[in-house]
């Protein structure tokens, strides 16, 4: 049938170049069918011709972000939502805008203005839970999640979603239930299956939920979304079984074909980081002279580095409460960038950011937590890693906030990203030679950092700290300025939400078992060794240089 219409809007453009709702129409079928540079092509001249017409906008915006040209996307929409508001049409187009960009935030709001026009519409309300979850607030996730699935009981993503956010909430036993529910909706829901593995400990490949994994991921026939989580959720399994190399070679499977499809500019990328250190080479000259309540305590260092059983020690005392990665400092950069004063670019121009915008940000900062956490106590706890790399920008915030900084021997920090699935496009995690570079930039901008702030910023070994938890608590509580409290060392008091693959190991207390776990891949690992002992990074023994 599509291709009948295609023959036929072709056929009558050739005779009636000017006939507009023919020139629309293919436009419109080309988007339909993945032809996006066609569908640019013939609706190109239809665009410029009307500008103001709200269809050729929606469809011009649509067609970019599947070219993710976004930021022309971008204008589009902001001026169609500056048009019509409330129009349903624009919102569901910025909804799936804000989803395509990862903007919770904005995602949030979008999703509330559709809801109260469309309180039963299912497919929102997962949107919304989806948002809140990437955004720590588990609770009013597996609200909307509930919802969603109170609308629409057969959908086997929304079962899948909601077991997750109990699993986050230490809910094993409910957690299994809907997973297990997802997977009697759709048995061949690949992000199920990834998701109750991250759950379940694995003894055998001959596990009855092994076997079904295993089969379903040697089909031929899957799209590759479903081999890249089948093969994190067996690579997982291998490795709970000790078959290291199985579980190394399936695991590439699936960090290949993510990194393939990945759009990020690494390279540019690396330099934006490299440019950070050369930028900002002394400490702030305005720093913010507000406080707000609750006040933050900064968890930072690479992924995978120990930050949430950091976060998990530090939100036992009762004076703390933990919100998870808040991603409100990236959100800062972007605000005083686009939206506050005048254009600016990150790092050059924010020595000339005034104070006053700068407080603003602080307030605004306070807003974002209030949004997605009922807080009731003087602190709270921020631990999204990549805030290593704007520690001067949180120093010209919060002048006053702790910062710790959590490490861990690098080769275990790179396995353990190298075997995480991420839902944010942080592609260099899927290729070691990549990985092995970011850790050195990493390593590099801490270094200074710590050369330019000294003893603000309180560095603590993952080691270190499983291997005497009692001391150094204690001196992880003291360095950020905490009274003593005998909770902290109690794991019972662990009810922070958890929505990273640490769940289940800061669950159990202090997890000793992810130490030198690098050895069992070290032959892997040789491209990434070689780039780390280079950098001195690594002794020639293959120990932590520090």
């Amino acid at each position: 049938e599509q291709e009948t219409a295609q023959d036929f809007f072709e056929k009558t453009l050739r005779l009636a170049p000017d006939f507009d709702d023919a020139r629309f129409n293919l436009a419109t079928l080309y988007y339909k069918m993945g032809q996006d540079k066609k569908a640019l092509e013939v609706g190109e001249p239809l665009f410029e011709a009307q500008p103001d017409n709200k269809e050729h906008l929606q469809l011009h915006a649509r067609i970019l972000l599947g070219m993710a040209r976004n930021e022309d996307a971008s204008d589009i929409i902001e001026r169609l939502q500056e048009q019509y508001p409330d129009d349903e049409a624009v919102l569901r187009l910025a909804l799936i805008f804000r989803q395509t960009i990862r903007d919770d935030f904005g995602l949030l709001d979008v999703a509330e203005k559709l809801l109260r026009q469309f309180p039963n519409d299912a497919d929102v309300w997962n949107s919304q839970g989806v948002a809140y979850f990437k955004l720590d607030s588990i609770e009013k996730a597996k609200n909307c999640y509930k919802k969603a699935i109170a609308l629409d009981p057969k959908n086997a993503g929304f079962e899948s979603n909601l077991g997750l956010a109990f699993s986050s909430l230490g809910d094993k036993d409910n957690a299994e239930q809907h997973y297990r529910r997802s997977l009697r909706l759709d048995p061949e829901y690949a992000e199920a299956y990834r998701n109750f593995s991250m759950m379940k400990r694995f003894s055998s490949i001959d596990d009855p939920d092994a076997q079904v994994i295993k089969a379903l991921w040697e089909r031929d026939d899957l799209d590759n979304s479903s081999t890249i989580q089948l093969s994190f959720a067996l690579g997982k399994i291998y490795d709970d079984c000790g078959e290291f190399d199985l579980a190394f070679e399936v695991y590439k499977r699936g960090n290949d074909l993510k990194f393939k499809e990945s759009g990020i500019d690494l390279d540019l990328y690396f330099a934006h980081i490299e440019r950070i250190a050369q930028v900002f080479g002394r400490p702030p000259k305005e720093v913010a002279n507000i406080k707000i309540d609750p006040s933050p305590i900064f968890i930072l260092g690479m992924p995978r580095s120990g930050t949430t059983l950091v976060e998990q020690i530090i939100s036992r005392h009762p004076s703390v409460f933990g919100c998870g990665e808040l991603p409100c400092i990236e959100r800062t950069i972007t605000r005083l960038e686009k939206t506050t004063g005048p254009m600016r670019v990150y790092p050059d121009d924010f020595w000339d950011v005034h104070i006053e915008d700068i407080n603003n940000e602080v307030l605004q900062y306070r807003d974002w937590v209030n949004r997605l956490h009922d807080t009731k106590t003087p602190y709270i706890t921020d631990k999204m890693p990549f805030n290593f790399v704007h520690i001067w920008l949180i120093k010209s915030m919060f002048p006053d906030a702790p910062l710790v900084h959590c490490q861990r021997h690098p080769l275990d920090t790179i396995l353990s990203n190298y075997f995480q699935f991420y839902t944010t496009d942080v592609s260099y995690v899927y290729d070691l030679e990549a990985l092995a570079t970011y850790y050195v930039l990493y390593y590099r901008l801490m270094r200074h950092w710590s050369e330019l702030f000294g003893n603000a910023i309180t560095h603590i070994a993952y080691e270190d700290l499983i291997q005497d938890s009692d001391t150094q608590t204690r001196c992880l509580i003291d360095a950020i300025g905490l009274p003593w409290d005998e909770a902290c060392l109690d794991p019972k008091r662990s009810d922070t939400a958890v929505r990273t693959a640490s769940i289940w190991q800061v669950r159990q207390g202090i997890y000793k078992h992810s130490k030198e776990r690098w050895r069992n891949y070290e032959r892997q690992l040789a491209p990434a060794i070689e780039i780390l002992k280079e950098e001195n990074i690594l002794n020639e023994d293959l120990s932590y240089a520090g």
